[in-house]
């Protein structure tokens, strides 16, 4: 992990994001004038893939409403209140599956993540075919997904623009 003194603009760096459709926000966001903290003598900011809480969150609870979403719609009507309870306990048993069998190989995030994204994907794409309101939130997820991969699309494209902008600041 990198740090960078005293740099405003670098609370706007898209190296600080996990997703890309959060590095192109705050890509476009570092193009606009931020003005230093006059409380402090120094700040100090770390350059970290997870240091946005607010993008961590946001798709930890997206993700976990969806996927209660997805539960509640295959359980019997008497049994839709535990849907929020299984749909937490599915993601600890997928995880937890996953990391006990590459508990030799290190980076248990990046293919945990892309699992779980996995299996979201083909969920969605089997209850966009359902009737009802689930198929809503089945698009409304794989439109998100979509709009990633463009964004991803745009970051590989903007990579010079995106080294540049982090350069100024020295990291």
């Amino acid at each position: 992990m990198k740090a960078v003194r005293d740099c405003p603009a670098a609370k706007w760096f898209p190296s600080r994001h996990r997703f890309a459709l959060a590095r192109l926000l705050a890509f476009m966001r570092s193009h606009f004038p931020v003005t230093p903290r006059t409380d402090v003598d120094h700040i100090l900011t770390s350059m970290h893939p997870d240091q946005s809480a607010l993008e961590q969150y946001a798709i930890a609870i997206w993700f976990y409403v969806t996927l209660t979403c997805y539960i509640a719609t295959v359980l019997p009507m008497r049994w839709i209140v535990t849907a929020p309870l299984i749909a937490a306990l599915a993601v600890q048993i997928v995880t937890g599956s996953i990391s006990a069998m590459g508990s030799v190989r290190a980076n248990h995030l990046r293919r945990n993540s892309m699992a779980l994204f996995g299996l979201m994907i083909i969920a969605s794409a089997w209850f966009v075919m359902e009737p009802g309101l689930v198929r809503y939130v089945a698009y409304f997820f794989l439109a998100v997904v979509v709009l990633n991969a463009i964004a991803w699309l745009a970051m590989i494209a903007l990579r010079n623009s995106v080294r540049e902008l982090e350069q100024r600041c020295g990291t």
